[in-house]
């Protein structure tokens, strides 16, 4: 009988310790869909600052979560809002390619390769893409890392290598490849030399002229002319401390004039490609879609 009743206790005691395991465990996910949720909240209500320390409360409490890979996206996402790049890199890379979210996983790459590329790290903007490049099977995301590369050669410049990642693109019917192809195999910008800019800059104002900076060579012009004149009568009227000191500062005027006309020529050439490359993605709508709407 005592030996009954013994089991009977070692029963009641075991289905008492399972209930109350059960609870627990029942309790602990509740919290964490909880947190997750007051942490994503936050995110949409564009309180990322917030956002990011619930995320970081979420990781530290739940550290075997199966959203912690979740987390780390968001996290990123929240930082990459508030431009804090290099915090929003160093997220995604939390995300490892053997995840369980196959998908955080592809677009934190695609993110990725937006924070280097807000970086002007452009050779990391495009290794990171590749890379996925090689793990990818999908058609349809190679198309997109494909399109996304080419974008990054225009941008540096590298025509040969875009068309390339145009060419292998599949869904052509949903990307602008003909037009995009056609604009850039056109490409016959106007330039300035600054050399020359400089040369003709020894008369003040006609390196602005050539540069097509009008009031630039009308000012320049006008003051070099007044110091020059003011030198030589100086030195005319038997003043040649006042002379040497008036032409001491005409120097430094004149020299500006020379830098300003190299530098115009620079600032042509930037915003005539600035122009062009804004007419290049005029051709194609989705270019200026950020990551986490071109899906």
């Amino acid at each position: 009988m005592d030996e009954k009743m013994h089991k009977k206790k070692i029963t009641l005691i075991m289905i008492v310790l399972l209930n109350t395991i059960l609870v627990d465990g029942s309790v602990a996910q509740n919290a964490a869909d909880r947190q997750f949720e007051f942490a994503g909240t936050l995110f949409k209500q564009e309180r990322y600052k917030t956002s990011i320390t619930e995320f970081q409360r979420f990781l530290f409490l739940f550290p075997n979560d199966k959203r912690i890979f979740k987390a780390y996206y968001q996290m990123g996402m929240a930082y990459q809002m508030q431009k804090q790049y290099v915090f929003a890199i160093e997220q995604y890379h939390k995300i490892t390619p053997n995840g369980p979210e196959k998908k955080i996983r592809i677009q934190a790459v695609f993110a990725l390769s937006e924070c280097y590329q807000a970086k002007r790290n452009h050779l990391m903007a495009k290794s990171v893409l590749e890379s996925l490049l090689q793990e990818i099977k999908q058609t349809k995301t190679q198309d997109k890392i494909h399109y996304r590369l080419a974008w990054l050669d225009i941008k540096t410049n590298q025509f040969d290598n875009a068309i390339t990642h145009l060419n292998a693109i599949n869904g052509v019917s949903i990307y602008p490849i003909e037009a995009i192809k056609e604009t850039i195999q056109a490409k016959n910008l106007p330039r300035k030399n600054p050399y020359l800019a400089g040369i003709l800059s020894i008369i003040p104002g006609l390196g602005q002229i050539y540069c097509e900076r009008y009031n630039d060579a009308a000012l320049s012009f006008i003051v070099n002319g007044i110091i020059g004149w003011a030198a030589w009568e100086s030195f005319d009227q038997q003043k040649p401390a006042l002379g040497t000191l008036i032409s001491f500062f005409g120097m430094g005027f004149y020299s500006g004039n020379i830098y300003g006309a190299i530098n115009s020529a620079h600032k042509y050439n930037r915003q005539t490609e600035k122009q062009w490359y804004d007419h290049v993605k005029s051709k194609a709508d989705s270019i200026n879609t950020p990551f986490w709407e071109n899906k």
